[in-house]
């Protein structure tokens, strides 16, 4: 995987571990921003390196499996500008019907079918403007969405450009075709996110084309 070439600023960067981190287009972005980080997992280091590097007001990470939401708050130590809840995220409040992953090593679970399993569980589902009210944050600047397949159904029912999202990083899974994720991806373009990179596997990051036009006019 490479990076898609964009003028007018300096290139994107890799943001975070080599497991957990995505990619960032760091000149565009400013100290006190909002970001939701959908899909923390076990590893939080681009959520600390939004807030510590970046200078993030607010970081909060979703997850639906609760000892990744312990993890995650045992390492933030208390930080008072990063919350976590255990929640999956949806297209609406309501219990969502969540399956187990196959592989013994992991906790992940997705909503669409994604693993070789038949185990399934009911958890906790939230929409993100409903999130978003509950916490009292006028507009999102930055979404990471990793829903381990669910993204194919949630992102068509999403207006980022209405929850104010500036930069928006997804990762794409293999429960659909690579025809469908780049139709995803040209329905987003459609929508006024271009894409600026690519990380393995597959973590597409995209900017609001306002927010380009503006670093390209300074």
């Amino acid at each position: 995987m490479g990076r898609i070439p964009v003028t007018g600023y300096g290139a994107p960067a890799d943001i975070g571990s080599p497991y957990g981190g995505w990619v960032l287009p760091v000149d565009l972005m400013v100290p006190g921003w909002c970001c939701y980080t959908v899909g923390v997992g076990g590893d939080i280091s681009f959520d600390r390196a939004l807030l510590d590097r970046f200078g993030a007001a607010t970081v909060r990470a979703f997850e639906p499996v609760q000892s990744f939401v312990d993890g995650a708050r045992a390492q933030m130590a208390g930080d008072t500008r990063f919350t976590a809840d255990a929640v999956a995220i949806a297209p609406t409040d309501g219990p969502i019907r969540m399956q187990a992953t196959h592989d013994p090593t992991s906790s992940s679970v997705s909503p669409v079918g994604l693993y070789d399993t038949r185990d399934y569980t009911e958890m906790a589902g939230r929409s993100i403007p409903s999130l978003m009210a509950q916490y009292g944050d006028e507009r999102v600047d930055l979404l990471k969405l990793d829903i381990e397949g669910g993204e194919y159904e949630l992102l068509p029912q999403l207006d980022l450009a209405a929850l104010g999202i500036k930069v928006f990083a997804v990762q794409l899974h293999h429960n659909r075709s690579v025809r469908d994720a780049r139709t995803l991806v040209a329905q987003l373009g459609e929508r006024g996110y271009e894409a600026i990179g690519l990380r393995p596997v597959v973590k597409v990051t995209f900017v609001n084309r306002e927010l380009l036009t503006a670093a390209n006019a300074a």
